[in-house]
């Protein structure tokens, strides 16, 4: 008989155990998506600020590029300092353009190799 009540002890006591763990892994998983929430607002008013910030640049360059042009029409004919200003823009678009599609030549497969080649080494 009391073999039996050992046993129902040690359920009850295994029950309160487990229970008491499936109600913290209940309320952390609640306080995560809380975070997660709240983080997931932050990103997006950071990503808002900087899409502001992206458009207001982009007016600034045009800006730049004017005063640029005004700046060199000083020493030149207006023609020739645009055409000049155009040219300089000219060789960053290049240089740009040269350097991303090298860049998007060397890493376009997406296929984790080296990763994938280091798990097949452990194994």
């Amino acid at each position: 008989m009391s073999s039996n009540y050992g046993k129902m002890f040690a359920n009850a006591i295994l029950g309160a155990v487990a229970g008491q763990w499936i109600a913290t892994i209940k309320s952390e998983v609640e306080v995560a998506k809380i975070e997660i929430k709240y983080k997931s607002q932050r990103l997006g008013i950071g990503a808002a600020l900087v899409a502001a910030a992206a458009v207001l640049a982009f007016f600034m360059t045009g800006v730049l590029i004017t005063a640029a042009v005004l700046g060199f029409s000083n020493v030149m004919e207006p023609w020739g300092a645009a055409l000049l200003v155009a040219g300089i823009i000219l060789v960053f678009v290049l240089i740009f353009g040269l350097i991303g599609m090298s860049l998007i030549k060397k890493n376009k497969d997406l296929f984790p190799s080296a990763s994938i080649e280091r798990i097949k080494d452990r194994m």
